[in-house]
């Protein structure tokens, strides 16, 4: 059944939970009905994801999944697509495909679409915008076409709902001269790099 479900947000919003959520949700669908109406699922995220191991996603609040596909580019993921064929594409992380070798926004959107078209069920998660507000194309594009859009927020340092993600280096704003993308891992942490959730007013 074609379904397009969006999870986007901040970071720290509770993303990965939600993620987590909805496929708890398919395992014990999946633990109580008949082999002919089990829905087979596959949830991918990009290589470059580092937070936890290449077959783990871990939420902040460290609900886990270990049976993930870490794939390198959209041509990868769609190899692992052929391979795996399941009813159900979970994509952690959806905003890393605008980047790197073998990756390009309209082709990712247009795997999608075509997902979509065959009857698959889609569930994407991801930022909607970078820390200099500018908007993903992926969630600009595919926003409009989406059945459902889930919207988990947490909260600024101040107290306010927060709509924005920022990048600090040792506490301080980074320049817009920057590169958009900076992951979230060791490296950039020894780096003094970290990523903290702002309401507009401390954005």
């Amino acid at each position: 059944m074609r379904f397009l479900t969006l999870i986007f947000g901040t970071v720290g919003s509770g993303k990965t939970a939600e993620l987590l959520r909805l496929v708890s949700k398919l395992e014990e669908h999946n633990s109580r009905c008949r082999l002919i109406e089990k829905r087979k699922f596959t949830v991918f995220k990009p290589v470059i994801e580092t937070r936890s191991d290449q077959i783990t996603i871990i939420s902040r609040s460290g609900q886990a999944f270990d049976k993930v596909v870490a794939v390198s580019d959209i041509n990868d993921l769609v190899r692992e697509l052929d391979r795996h064929n399941p009813d159900i594409i979970v994509i952690e992380e959806c905003q890393f495909f605008e980047i790197g070798a073998g990756n390009e926004p309209q082709a990712f959107i247009l795997l999608i679409r075509k997902l979509l078209e065959s009857k698959k069920q889609v569930i994407l998660c991801g930022l909607i915008q970078n820390c200099y507000g500018g908007q993903f194309e992926i969630s600009s594009s595919l926003c409009p076409e989406a059945d459902e859009i889930i919207n988990p927020h947490t909260t600024c340092h101040c107290g306010q709902v927060a709509s924005r993600s920022q990048r600090l280096q040792i506490g301080y704003s980074t320049p817009i001269t920057d590169p958009v993308f900076i992951v979230d891992d060791d490296s950039s942490h020894n780096l003094g790099y970290s990523y903290e959730p702002r309401c507009n007013n401390c954005w």
